[in-house]
C-alpha cells in the first residue's frame, strides 16, 4: 500500500530537520582536522638511522577508552508504517479502509552477555493500529497485538557463525484468552561472510519458526540476505551528514508448511513459497553525527520502503509499504 502524501511529507520534514539539527552540531568543528594526539606524534623529530623510536606519550588531557561496566544492554525503538505486514500477510487492511491509518510499533528489549557461555535476551513488542476498532469492534481497543519473547545466541567466532534460538507468545485482542494467543519455537543460523570474502556481502541467514498452538505443528521458513553501504566508505568520510548515513538493501524469501492452512486463511497448499519481501532502508547515525559519547548508548533514525511479492496467490496479496524508525541502545 501507497503512503498518504500527507505522512511522507511529515516524515520527509522531520528527517531534514533531524539532519539539520546533527549539521548545526558538526558546524563548530572544522571539517578535516586532526586529532590533537595525532597532531603531537606528526611534531615528534624522526630519529636517527638505526635508532630507535622514543615512545610517544598520550597528552595528560588525553580521555580514557570508556568501558562498560556490566555486560547488559538495553533498548527500545519506535517504528511508525503505513500497513502491519507480517509474512506477507496484511493485518491493518479492512473493506472501503481508504485512506491508510498509522501503525505504531515499539520494541523494548535487554540482553546478557554471559562471555564464553553465549548471550541471553528476552524483548516485548507492541502493535497499535489507530483502525483497530474496524477490525474487531467487540474489542474497542487500539492495542492490536503484544509479542514477548526470550532467546539465546552464541557465536563461534572462528567460522563466522551465530546460532539462535527462542521462544515467541504472541497475543491479540480481547487479552487474555487462551484463544486469543499463540506460541513459537525458533531457530535461526546467521553466516558473517566476511569470513569468504575478507569484508561483508551478503550476510545470509535462514529462520525456521515451529507453531505449538493455534496452527500446531505447522512452520515457517525464511532465507535473507542484506548488505550495508556506509557512505564514509565511499569517499563521503569527510561530508557533513552524508558521512553518517548507512543504505541497506535486503531480501528475504518467506516459505510455509501447513500455516496458512491451519490459521484458516484458505485452501492453501500444504507447502509453498509464500512471499518475497524487497527491502531498503536508509539509517543516519544521529548519535554519532551530534557527537554522542559512548557510555551514552547509540541514537539513530531510519527510513525504510518495502514490497511483499505474493508468491502464493491463493493466500496473499502483493503489499507495498513503509515508514521511519527512531532507535537508542546502551
Amino acid at each position: 500500500m501507497m503512503w498518504t502524501r500527507g505522512v511522507l511529507v511529515r516524515l520527509s520534514v522531520g528527517a531534514l530537520l533531524a539532519m539539520s539539527w546533527a549539521l548545526c552540531a558538526q558546524a563548530d568543528e572544522p571539517s578535516g582536522s586532526s586529532p590533537k594526539w595525532l597532531e603531537l606524534a606528526q611534531a615528534q623529530p624522526a630519529p636517527a638511522d638505526g635508532a630507535k623510536a622514543a615512545p610517544v606519550a598520550a597528552p595528560a588531557d588525553a580521555p580514557a577508552k570508556w568501558e562498560k561496566p556490566i555486560p547488559l544492554t538495553v533498548g527500545v525503538s519506535y517504528v511508525l508504517v503505513s500497513d502491519y505486514i507480517f509474512r506477507g500477510i496484511n493485518f491493518s487492511e479492512y473493506a472501503r479502509e481508504g485512506r491508510e491509518k498509522p501503525n505504531h510499533q515499539m520494541t523494548v528489549f535487554a540482553e546478557y552477555d554471559t562471555g564464553k557461555f553465549g548471550t541471553i535476551g528476552a524483548s516485548v513488542w507492541f502493535e497499535w493500529f489507530a483502525a483497530q476498532q474496524q477490525l474487531t469492534p467487540a474489542y474497542g481497543g487500539n492495542n492490536q497485538e503484544i509479542d514477548y519473547t526470550i532467546y539465546y545466541r552464541y557465536a563461534f567466532d572462528t567460522i563466522g557463525l551465530t546460532a539462535e534460538t527462542g521462544w515467541i507468545a504472541y497475543t491479540f485482542p480481547p487479552f487474555g484468552r487462551d484463544a486469543h494467543t499463540d506460541y513459537e519455537w525458533y531457530g535461526k543460523l546467521s553466516f558473517d561472510d566476511a569470513k569468504v570474502f575478507g569484508t561483508s556481502v551478503l550476510n545470509p541467514y535462514i529462520a525456521y519458526y515451529h507453531d505449538l498452538d493455534l496452527a500446531k505443528n505447522s512452520s515457517w521458513w525464511e532465507i535473507g540476505i542484506s548488505h550495508g553501504f556506509a557512505l564514509a566508505d565511499y569517499g563521503m568520510k569527510d561530508t557533513p551528514v552524508l558521512k553518517d548515513i548507512t543504505v541497506t538493501p535486503s531480501l528475504i524469501l518467506g516459505a510455509q508448511h501447513r500455516y496458512f492452512g491451519k490459521l484458516g486463511l484458505a485452501n492453501s497448499p500444504s507447502t509453498k513459497l509464500a512471499n518475497l519481501n524487497y527491502g531498503l532502508e536508509v539509517a543516519y547515525d544521529l548519535g554519532a553525527a551530534l557527537g554522542l559519547p559512548e557510555q551514552y548508548g547509540s541514537l539513530g533514525v531510519a527510513g525504510f520502503l518495502n514490497f511483499s511479492q505474493a508468491l502464493d496467490d491463493t493466500v496473499l496479496n502483493d503489499e507495498f509499504y513503509g515508514g521511519m524508525k527512531v532507535s537508542y541502545s546502551w
